[in-house]
């Protein structure tokens, strides 16, 4: 069974009530199979992988990419970065374990890990192997975690990825077709605005302000100070995309 995004929802709240003590995991899940529509077996999952990252222990059921960014979102905003740490080395222990099972290297997941990353204060990353300039990262980390503040509106991205699909504006890549059930629906938002020029009155508009990225393009805008356009960056790419071979 497909899990779908209001599922992610409210697996995720069921799983805090269960975490915090306001209810047991019986009632839980009965509540996401009778009433929301779960497989008992996928809200269980959902349930002990929350509890697994909230304590920075492997699990070993994988969520599906959507699902893996909602969760490291709202435990950020519910519990600190603290516990966003803690997740982020679940969900990277997660990863190892289903490589070394041989199903894969979960690309999309890992995507996932290392744009989340930007919230932490960490000296080191969750792949500590993959980054050999640490100082080039912490440079930028401020201003990043300032321009997903603003990013991350769960409703503005909700109507953002609504009016424009979730495809990437910039490469078109499209998580789903690429990764299946487990990419459906994952996709980041990028605001068009410079930080500098928001104010703390600013509302959004989801569809004027922000656009879908996928996190590579994501992170290629914000390598200039101010943002590359979508329109320049999407130049950059199609200048480097192979060209036909002359017959």
């Amino acid at each position: 069974m497909k899990i779908t995004t209001k599922m992610t929802h409210f697996a995720y709240a069921a799983a805090k009530d269960v975490y915090e003590g306001r209810t047991d995991i019986g009632e839980a899940l009965d509540y996401l199979e009778d009433d929301c529509g779960m497989n008992r077996g996928s809200a269980n999952d959902y349930i002990q992988g929350f509890k697994k990252m909230m304590i920075g222990e492997r699990y070993t059921r994988t969520f599906n990419t959507e699902a893996t960014d909602y969760y490291f979102t709202n435990i950020r905003q519910d519990y600190g970065v603290d516990a966003l740490r803690n997740a982020l080395q679940a969900a990277a222990a997660h990863v190892e374990y289903y490589r070394g099972l041989g199903h894969g290297d979960l690309k999309a997941i890992r995507a996932v890990i290392e744009a989340h990353q930007t919230f932490l204060r960490l000296d080191e990353p969750i792949y500590p192997d993959e980054l050999d300039e640490p100082d080039l990262l912490l440079e930028g980390q401020k201003k990043k975690v300032f321009v997903n503040a603003y990013e991350r509106n769960p409703k503005a991205r909700a109507k953002c990825v609504e009016h424009y699909g979730a495809a990437c504006s910039v490469c078109e890549m499209d998580f789903g077709e690429v990764y299946g059930e487990l990419g459906e629906g994952f996709i980041h938002v990028h605001h068009l605005l410079p930080v500098a020029q928001l104010g703390k009155q600013y509302e959004v508009n989801p569809v004027s302000d922000l656009r879908p990225v996928c996190p590579n393009c994501h992170a290629m805008l914000h390598r200039r100070d101010p943002p590359l356009s979508i329109n320049e960056l999407r130049e950059i790419t199609h200048s480097k995309s192979p060209k036909p071979s002359a017959r």
